[in-house]
């Protein structure tokens, strides 16, 4: 049975190719003429490869743009999470805003250069901790940079 299997499928393979050949080798007029002898509706079957062969192309020309989306949606999954992170009490977030200031340099030119932390509102607290988490001021993994500006 096997061997009766291979053979239609060889045959079958064989029909499609002979097909193909048949089709590529015919003039454009004889194709045309077949489709509407046969009934075929032309002008539906040209739309629809005209529309199949845009949205190759648009896919094609917005692969960047979709995997900027999805890079987008990834940081801002992260970003939510961190910032779930942040200390409920609005004591221990000014504590760890005033000891990443104390620790970091670069925090604290960005955040506290012109403020009295301990005069800041729990909103300025918290917006200025989320953003440092934005910027991976508090990220373990994260390289010191050495930007030139002191």
């Amino acid at each position: 049975m096997s061997a009766d299997t291979n053979r239609s499928k060889m045959d079958l393979q064989s029909l499609f190719d002979n097909l193909a050949e048949a089709v590529e080798h015919a003039s454009p007029d004889d194709l045309l003429a077949e489709a509407k002898a046969a009934g075929q509706d032309t002008e539906r079957i040209a739309a629809e490869v005209k529309n199949t062969l845009l949205d190759a192309v648009r896919n094609f020309e917005q692969r960047k743009l979709h995997a900027a989306r999805h890079a987008y949606r990834k940081r801002s999954t992260e970003l939510s999470c961190k910032r779930s992170a942040l200390p409920d009490g609005a004591s221990e977030r000014r504590k760890m805003l005033i000891d990443a200031a104390a620790t970091n340099q670069r925090v604290a030119r960005v955040t506290a250069k012109f403020r009295d932390l301990r005069e800041l509102s729990d909103e300025d607290v918290r917006s200025a901790l989320e953003d440092l988490m934005d910027l991976g001021a508090f990220d373990e993994t994260a390289e010191p940079h050495d930007d030139g500006n002191k």
